[in-house]
């Protein structure tokens, strides 16, 4: 839907439809892909005011992580009780299973209440800083959700910019110049901290076992250059401080998934043939508009 009541799609929208039958069409067809390795399927009901309580109820037996936008500006928080009666964190905690098989996706606008009834469920709070500081969403409630033991990762939703380091950077200065203080998302090695939950709780997202590197997860790592210049002075108690707060993108040589070496000294294996499909996808749809 286009927006809470069950608003019509606009045409700019209209791409991104799905009605329930036709999400079931769409795994259907998938068939045996999430049997490889590392592929998830999960249900994504975009969010409240773009779904209904009915879909939304056939939606969720589905098997799989579900991830669901919620509580992002305070017009949808608005819209949202108007329409059902209570605000969206609210409403969904009252009317859904919520647990940690869940993802909230921005979960800005939260009242202490809904703040402290989430982080009861074990959900992952997805958060995405640069979109929300790009679109003008306002901070997430860092400061209590931490104090509380929640969980939480970070991603990209508008792909404005993607960098693990700056949405992290983001994260925890968001909530400095809100709350007029420092380390406020954690004490001490902030950065550690950051970056140590962020993986956890995003492997949880997914649906991943990984996040940390312990026997039986997933061979999900990445290789620090900690020769780099903004890196080479710290021991490495401080390396992951070093990374979160004071280094490029460019520190991050190689990355392996699910023990596949994906990325080697900088350089995505892949990184040639995608650039040049990604420039040509996009002058045939500037062309087709």
């Amino acid at each position: 839907y286009g927006g809470a009541g069950k608003l019509p799609l606009s045409m700019g929208q209209a791409r991104f439809g799905n009605s329930v039958d036709q999400f079931h069409t769409l795994l259907t067809a998938i068939g045996d892909l999430p049997r490889q390795i590392d592929t998830t399927i999960g249900v994504a009901p975009h969010s409240l005011r773009a779904t209904c309580p009915a879909d939304l109820a056939r939606l969720l037996p589905m098997q799989g992580p579900i991830h669901i936008h919620i509580a992002e500006q305070p017009q949808e928080v608005a819209d949202i009780t108007a329409w059902l009666g209570a605000r969206p964190v609210e409403w969904l905690l009252d009317h859904a299973d919520v647990n940690p098989n869940w993802c909230l996706i921005h979960a800005t606008h939260m009242t202490d209440d809904e703040t402290a009834n989430l982080v009861k469920t074990g959900a992952i709070a997805g958060l995405c800083p640069i979109t929300e500081a790009n679109l003008g969403d306002g901070p997430f409630q860092g400061a209590l959700w931490t104090k509380l033991g929640g969980h939480f990762g970070v991603g990209s939703d508008s792909n404005i910019r993607i960098s693990m380091i700056e949405e992290l950077r983001m994260l925890e200065y968001s909530q400095r110049l809100r709350d007029l203080g420092r380390n406020i998302m954690g004490a001490g090695h902030t950065g550690t901290y950051l970056y140590q939950t962020a993986a956890r709780g995003g492997a949880t997202a997914l649906g991943r076992q990984a996040g940390q590197i312990v026997m039986g997860n997933w061979a999900d790592l990445l290789a620090i250059d900690d020769d780099h210049p903004t890196l080479c002075a710290l021991g490495r108690d401080h390396l992951l401080d070093g990374l979160v707060f004071a280094a490029p993108d460019g520190v991050i040589l190689d990355l392996w998934s699910a023990g596949r070496h994906m990325v080697h000294q900088g350089r995505h294996l892949a990184r040639e043939a995608v650039i040049s499909a990604y420039r040509r996808t996009v002058t045939n749809l500037i062309a087709a508009l």
